[in-house]
């Protein structure tokens, strides 16, 4: 593998702020919950507590539980829409956090 494809080429651009962040973000999804809840919100576009319950299998206070995590990283967004709150994705933080995953990865 050359210099120019190696995954350490853009090493210099990867300051400790970026790593901080990456480590941060990467604590908050090293549980496979949480990783479910990310794809289940990927494939749907937005989901209450009361739908993601019986698509995880677990207990709602646990799923609260997750989401609070993943909204306090700032990885999900909520929005209310009636009685309940909506989830979705945080674009913007999922594509930083892939972008500090891929050594070919933009920089914003």
């Amino acid at each position: 593998m050359s210099a120019l494809h190696s995954p350490f080429a853009a090493a210099h651009r990867f300051t400790p702020a970026d790593a901080e962040q990456l480590a941060a973000a990467l604590r908050v999804v090293a549980d496979p919950a949480r990783l479910r809840i990310l794809a289940l919100l990927a494939e749907h576009g937005a989901l209450t507590v009361t739908a993601l319950v019986p698509l995880l299998g677990l207990a709602q206070a646990t799923v609260s539980h997750h989401l609070r995590a993943l909204h306090t990283a700032d990885l999900i967004q909520a929005r209310k829409t009636g009685s309940e709150i909506e989830r979705t994705l945080n674009a913007l933080a999922i594509e930083r956090l892939a972008g500090l995953l891929s050594p070919y990865g933009s920089r914003r």
